[in-house]
C-alpha cells in the first residue's frame, strides 16, 4: 500500500536511513603512505561511527586522509565533522570536496538522489550555511545559483535563496521567489518563512495571511509559536490574552508560550513565580530577527521534521509489534548542527542536538546541549527535563534531581516538570515525597485545564502518581489514582492494560480485567505488550491452553522481551510442554538487560524449582 507520508518526509527518512551505510572503499591509490596505517585509521573511523562517537570517527578519517587524499574517506571525514558540530573542519573538507571534479553517479533514482544529497548538496548547504554565518549575502546567493543535485536540496536551496536575496534585494523579490517554492512536498514551510519576512518588514496583512496558511500545515508548533508573538505586537490586548490563555490550557511546548504572554502582558496565572515573571520580560517576541537567523530556521525546519518523522516511525513500529528498529538520525543531526553553526542562540537547533544524542545514548553531549536551551525559551521546560534524565543515565542523578528542583523553584507551574520530579524520587525510592510531588503536578495540571480539555490533560497525570504507588506496592493509594485516570480517559489502552493487569496479578476484579485488556487489545491488535497481559491473564485464571496460544503470539510480536518470554515458559510448563518451557527460560537468560531479580527466578526454575501455577487455577478447576 502506497505511504500517505509526505514525500519530503519519506525523503527525509530515506536519507536518515542510509547516510551511515553510504561510507566508502578507499581506494589502492595510497602513494607513499603505508596500507596497514590507512586502512587502520579507515576502520577506525567507521568504527568510531558505527558507535555514534562522531568526533573520533573524524579525526580517524582526517588521519587517513592526510596519508592518501581518498576522496571517499574525505567525504566520510566531511560528513562526521558537520554530525559532531566540528564546523571549522567541515567548512575546509567541503570546499575541497566542490573544488574536486565531480563524480557521475550510477544507480536508480533514489540512489543517485541520496548520493547527490550527501556527496553534492550537503557540501554546499554547508558553504552556504557559512555565508550566512558571517553575513555574506552575496557569497549565499552565488553558492544558491546553480541547481542542486536532489529534490531536498532544492527545497531547503529555495527557501535559504529567498533569505539571501532579503537584505540586498527587498522583501518583494525574497516573497516572488518563495512564490515560487510551492510544491507539495514542503508547502508547509513555504508559508512560513513568507509570513517570517512579511513580520520583519511590519507588514501586517500579508503576514496574517501566511501565517494563516502556516497554522493549518502539519508539525504547525513553530508557526504558533512566531504567531503569538505577532499577535502580541499587532493585535488588541484583548485579542492577545485570549490565545495566550488557551495557550496555556493546552499541553506540550505551547503551554509554556501561553503562559510566558500572559505573564508579559500583566495577566500572569495564580502561582507564577516573579523568576518567572522576570523571564517572561525577556523573552523575544519575534522568532527570527535577521536573515541569518530566517536561514537558521530553514536547517531547523528541516531537522525537526526528520527527527519527529523518525520517531514516529519507530513509534509505529513498536506498536505494530516490529520491536525497537535502529534509527539512523545523522541527517536530521547535521542539519541542525548547521543551524546553530549559523545561529549559536538557536534554542530549538540545540533541543534537536540533545534529543538525537539521548537517542544515541550519548548523554554527556545531550545533558551538554540541553543545558544551551535558555530559560526565555518556548523548549526551556523541555529541555530541562531531558538534561535531567541525562545526568541519571550517567549515574548523576543527584545532579538531576537538583536541576528540577531549581527549575520548580523559579517555574512553579510547570506540571511535567513536576511530574518529572515525582518520577526521579520514585526511582530513589523515595515514595512518599514522590507522590507528593506527584499530587503538585496533578494540581498544576487542574489549574491550568479548561473544562473542556480536562480530561486529556489530567489523565496521564493521576495514570502516572497511580504508577508510582502500585510499583512500590501500596495498592491503596494506588488503585483511585488508576480509576480516576480511566474515568478521564476511558478508551487509553495503555491505561485500560495496566489497570487490568494489576487486577490479574491481584486476583481481583477478573471479569472486569479481562474486559479492560481485551479493550486495550482491540484498540492495539499488534501490541505485544498487551497481548502478554491477555495470555497471563488466562494463565492466572487456569486456562493454560488459552495462555500458551495468546503469549506464543506475544513472543513473536516482542521476541527479545524477557517477561513475555519467560511467562510463555512458564505457560509450556502448566501445559506439560516441559522441554518447551526449559528452552524458552535458558532464552530468557540470553537477553540484554535482564533484570538481577528476573535472572534468578528464572535460574531457579531452570535448577528444578517449578513456577507457580495460575493465583485463580482452583477456580477454573471448580467451574
Amino acid at each position: 500500500m502506497r505511504s500517505r507520508l509526505p514525500l519530503l518526509a519519506l525523503a527525509l527518512m530515506s536519507l536518515a536511513g542510509c547516510a551511515a551505510a553510504s561510507g566508502t572503499m578507499i581506494s589502492g591509490k595510497t602513494g607513499s603512505a603505508d596500507p596497514e596505517t590507512v586502512a587502520g585509521d579507515y576502520l577506525q573511523g567507521r568504527f568510531a561511527a558505527s558507535q555514534q562517537r562522531f568526533g573520533d570517527a573524524s579525526d580517524a578519517f582526517s588521519r587517513a586522509i592526510a596519508e592518501t587524499g581518498d576522496p571517499g574517506v574525505k567525504q566520510s571525514a566531511f560528513r562526521y565533522a558537520l554530525v559532531a558540530g566540528d564546523f571549522t573542519r567541515a567548512r575546509a573538507y567541503a570546499e575541497e570536496i566542490l573544488s574536486a571534479p565531480p563524480v557521475v553517479e550510477e544507480g536508480g533514482h533514489d540512489q543517485v538522489q541520496l548520493a547527490g544529497f550527501l556527496d553534492d548538496d550537503l557540501p554546499r548547504l554547508t558553504l552556504i550555511a557559512d555565508a550566512f554565518r558571517g553575513q555574506n549575502y552575496i557569497a549565499a546567493q552565488a553558492a544558491l545559483k546553480d541547481p542542486f543535485a536532489s529534490g531536498l536540496g532544492t527545497a531547503m536551496g529555495d527557501l535559504l535563496e529567498a533569505w539571501a536575496i532579503y537584505p540586498d534585494t527587498g522583501l518583494e523579490a525574497a516573497t516572488e521567489k518563495l512564490a515560487e517554492t510551492q510544491e507539495s512536498n514542503f508547502a508547509g514551510f513555504t508559508p512560513f518563512h513568507l509570513a517570517l519576512m512579511f513580520d520583519l518588514e511590519d507588514r501586517t496583512e500579508g503576514a496574517e495571511v501566511a501565517y494563516a496558511q502556516a497554522l493549518r500545515a502539519p508539525g504547525a508548533d513553530m508557526a504558533v509559536r512566531a504567531y503569538a508573538g505577532f499577535v502580541e505586537r499587532n493585535k488588541s490586548k484583548e485579542e492577545a490574552i485570549d490565545l495566550f490563555q488557551r495557550l496555556s490550557e493546552d499541553r506540550g511546548y505551547l503551554r509554556r508560550v501561553g503562559r510566558l504572554g500572559l505573564s508579559r502582558l500583566g495577566e500572569p496565572l495564580a502561582g507564577e513565580t516573579a523568576e518567572f515573571r522576570r523571564v517572561a520580560a525577556k523573552a523575544p517576541l519575534r522568532m527570527v530577527s535577521s536573515a541569518e537567523e530566517g536561514a537558521a530556521l530553514v536547517f531547523l525546519n528541516f531537522a525537526w521534521t526528520a527527527y519527529e518523522r523518525a520517531m514516529t516511525q519507530r513509534d509505529a513500529a513498536l506498536e505494530a509489534g516490529f520491536g525497537e528498529i535502529p534509527l539512523n538520525l545523522e541527517v536530521p543531526l547535521t542539519l541542525a548542527q548547521l543551524a546553530v553553526a549559523i545561529d549559536p542562540d538557536l534554542d530549538g537547533g540545540h533541543y534537536i542536538i540533545g534529543s538525537i544524542a539521548t537517542y544515541y545514548e550519548r548523554y554527556d553531549d545531550a545533558a551538554r546541549a540541553q543545558g544551551r536551551v535558555k530559560p526565555v525559551s518556548w523548549l526551556y521546560n523541555y529541555a530541562a527535563i531531558a538534561q535531567a534524565e541525562a545526568y541519571v543515565a550517567m549515574d548523576r542523578r543527584n545532579e538531576g534531581i537538583n536541576l528540577i528542583k531549581d527549575y520548580l523553584k523559579q517555574d512553579a507551574l510547570a506540571p511535567d516538570v513536576m511530574l518529572e520530579l515525582a518520577n526521579l524520587l520514585a526511582q530513589e525510592g523515595r515514595i512518599d515525597e514522590a507522590y507528593k510531588a506527584g499530587s503538585e503536578a496533578i494540581a498544576i495540571a487542574e489549574q491550568l485545564s479548561s473544562e473542556e480539555n480536562r480530561g486529556s490533560n489530567l489523565w496521564r497525570y493521576y495514570f502516572a502518581r497511580g504508577a508510582i504507588t502500585a510499583e512500590a506496592g501500596d495498592w491503596a493509594r494506588a488503585e483511585p489514582d488508576l480509576r480516576q485516570s480511566l474515568e478521564l480517559s476511558p478508551d487509553e489502552p495503555g491505561l485500560l492494560n495496566y489497570l487490568g493487569y494489576s487486577y490479574v496479578e491481584r486476583g481481583e476484579n477478573i471479569d472486569e480485567a479481562f474486559g479492560m485488556i481485551e479493550r486495550a487489545l482491540e484498540a492495539r491488535p499488534t501490541s505485544g505488550a498487551i497481548t502478554d497481559s491477555l495470555g497471563w491473564a488466562y494463565y492466572q485464571r487456569g486456562d493454560y491452553k488459552m495462555a500458551v496460544e495468546y503469549l506464543e503470539r506475544a513472543v513473536q510480536l516482542e521476541p527479545g522481551d524477557d517477561v513475555i518470554t519467560d511467562h510463555l515458559g512458564d505457560a509450556y510448563w502448566q501445559a506439560g510442554r516441559k522441554s518447551e518451557a526449559r528452552y524458552e527460560w535458558r532464552r530468557v537468560l540470553e537477553i540484554e538487560g535482564l533484570g538481577e531479580e528476573l535472572k534468578q527466578r528464572v535460574e531457579a526454575k531452570l535448577n528444578g524449582e517449578p513456577p507457580a501455577p495460575g493465583s485463580l487455577a482452583d477456580m477454573a478447576d471448580s467451574e
